[in-house]
């Protein structure tokens, strides 16, 4: 699903609704709140839709759900705080969503109830702030690689490139290259884990 286009609409469907509230702000502040919130939906909306995918069998009601959920995120921006995390706020307003489409369609019911999905979205918000945390410590891992270590990486994971193209570029034999990705993945490895364990003993 294109999720400009879902965020497009759901959007326009609230602007007469919302008319009224936008007025008491100055352009400039809306312009910049905008720009916040579509530069946050932008980066979350794949997380958000995985969260609603796990407890949605059918694609369809997903992304009915999904366009309620951006319509309330957008009516309710103003209540995000800064500080927190933006996908676990929007995830949690993705949950209720999912509780109004369950009674409004009672097929859910004989699949789910209230407190399975409660633990689901509990696990999945885990799993979440598992991975964001091991994302934040791999950001702070690849500061710690040699500039020969990041071009081979950005190479091949960031320019979309294989690793004979990147034996080619950088002229080395294909072995050679696959042996420099094994050292790289076993140092960032080692380097996570040893910044979880800290983690967990604060």
């Amino acid at each position: 699903m294109d999720r400009t286009r879902s965020f497009t609409t759901s959007r326009t469907h609230h602007q007469d609704a919302s008319a009224e509230t936008a007025a008491e702000s100055s352009p400039q502040q809306s312009s910049a709140d905008d720009e916040q919130f579509m530069r946050l939906y932008a980066q979350a909306y794949p997380r958000i839709f995985r969260f609603i995918l796990t407890l949605i069998p059918c694609r369809n009601d997903a992304e009915e759900v999904m366009q309620e959920t951006s319509l309330v995120l957008w009516r309710k921006f103003a209540e995000y705080e800064n500080t927190g995390s933006f996908t676990r706020w929007a995830c949690g307003i993705a949950r209720f969503e999912v509780l109004r489409l369950m009674d409004r369609k009672k097929r859910f019911a004989a699949l789910f109830d209230e407190q399975l999905l409660t633990q689901l979205a509990a696990t999945h918000a885990r799993c979440e702030e598992l991975l964001e945390i091991r994302r934040d410590f791999l950001a702070q891992c690849k500061r710690q690689l040699t500039e020969k270590d990041l071009y081979l990486l950005q190479l091949i994971y960031e320019s979309e490139h294989g690793a004979k193209t990147a034996a080619s570029i950088m002229d080395q034999p294909l072995s050679t290259i696959y042996r420099h990705l094994d050292r790289i993945r076993t140092v960032l490895f080692h380097c996570i884990e040893r910044k979880m364990n800290a983690e967990e003993h604060e």
